[in-house]
């Protein structure tokens, strides 16, 4: 029924490597502000 051919593997390996890529940018984001509002100097 779930057959593994070359046509699941075109679409499926970018979709996950954009899922991935997404998933990676999100995380970097916010890494990125959480850093950035712990070094904001308090008034």
């Amino acid at each position: 029924m779930f057959g593994i051919d070359i046509y699941v593997l075109e679409t499926l390996i970018p979709s996950v490597i954009g899922v991935m890529a997404m998933a990676g940018v999100m995380t970097w984001g916010f890494l990125k502000a959480k850093d950035l509002m712990e070094h904001e100097p308090h008034k």
